[in-house]
């Protein structure tokens, strides 16, 4: 099967549009009539035809001389159908039914320039009205279709819905410490505080919002490891590090702390209680007293266990299952050595509570 360039743009833009909004990315939605059609595809009884539609909605951006009706070559293989469908499938994304491969599944089987869409019921009208929409439209149209598959993503949590008895606060501790004791580059012990800190701040209404854990100083694109918002204002941005080299960053927090407008800027790190720069109140004075701003410097196993004494049970639990669909989500980890540890961790704390 020839190999198109447009094909394979078309599949990696659908799936990180997906990862956008599993991770909780904002959508602007298509007018009433596109949306009406796309729930229509995404109703239909093959999963080969709601994913096609998926694949052929980023395809009409990427290719501004489709005609919206022909089959594009190349559609088929490694580098299409087949990966499109794997990597939702990893990423427990379910709509699609788990099939392989939709080209072949739909019938698009070797030489496809005959196939003409607008003669095929089941894409008719969704490729007419890909037609009829300009560019814009084209973008929110296929973001519509790529939240609705973020949103049948189902990841088997963790920690089932145990009793109250079970999430004290003296077990949770336990819990929490033994995840921050992870050797997992940062990755639980980042997530655990996003998932601590959303939970939290979701009582009054705080969006939290984290990044991939080697992202922010390389690109220098957000204000810390974690941000909080309030209606799309960033409030407060907080590093979250086990490693004792960020006291050499201090001038990339204060420049941090300019380039957002913070009058705080919060550091969450490991060994705090015990460095002695930063454990006593005097010395840590000093040893900030250059960058000339109020940084907050914090010990992370402080933050889990005022978490743990100030959460709910039920909150509790959404904390645990929250960390770990974030160590789960592609764009900020994925590393399954990473999740196998961390459910592990909470499996042999279970079953110490029988």
């Amino acid at each position: 099967m020839t190999r198109n360039e447009k094909v394979e743009k078309a599949v990696s833009a659908a799936i990180e549009r997906t990862d956008c909004f599993i991770g909780g990315g904002k959508l602007q939605l298509p007018s009433a009539a596109s949306r009406k059609v796309c729930d229509a595809q995404i109703s239909h009884r093959s999963g080969s035809v709601r994913l096609a539609s998926l694949f052929l909605a980023f395809y009409s951006m990427g290719d501004p001389r489709w005609g919206c009706d022909s089959v594009p070559k190349g559609i088929r293989g490694q580098y299409g159908d087949k990966m499109l469908a794997e990597q939702l499938t990893e990423r427990c994304v379910t709509l699609h039914d788990a099939i392989t491969a939709f080209g072949e599944n739909l019938g698009w089987k070797g030489n496809v320039v005959n196939v003409r869409l607008s003669r095929d019921p089941r894409f008719s009208a969704f490729c007419q009205m890909l037609k009829n929409a300009d560019k814009d439209e084209r973008k929110r149209i296929a973001d519509y279709l790529a939240a609705k598959f973020a949103e049948s993503r189902r990841e088997a949590m963790p920690l089932p819905p145990v009793g109250d008895d079970i999430l004290t606060f003296s077990r949770a501790k336990g819990l929490f410490e033994r995840m921050l004791s992870l050797s997992t580059e940062g990755h639980v012990q980042q997530f655990l505080v996003a998932a601590m800190l959303a939970v939290h701040r979701g009582r009054y209404g705080l969006e939290i919002r984290t990044h991939h854990p080697h992202a922010s100083d390389r690109f220098d694109e957000t204000a810390g490891d974690i941000e909080e918002f309030r209606n799309g204002d960033l409030l407060r941005a907080y590093e979250v590090t086990v490693r004792p080299d960020w006291k050499n960053r201090l001038s990339n927090f204060r420049a941090k702390m300019d380039k957002f407008g913070l009058s705080k800027y919060v550091i969450i790190a490991g060994n705090v209680n015990s460095d002695e720069e930063l454990a006593v109140p005097a010395k840590l004075i000093a040893f900030l007293k250059p960058i000339q701003r109020d940084i907050a410097v914090v010990d992370i196993h402080d933050v889990a266990m005022v978490m743990a004494a100030e959460l709910t049970a039920l909150e509790l639990r959404r904390v645990v299952n929250l960390g770990y669909d974030l160590l789960c989500q592609k764009n900020l980890c994925g590393r399954s050595e990473f999740q196998e540890a961390y459910r592990k961790v909470v499996d042999v704390w279970l079953d110490e509570s029988d």
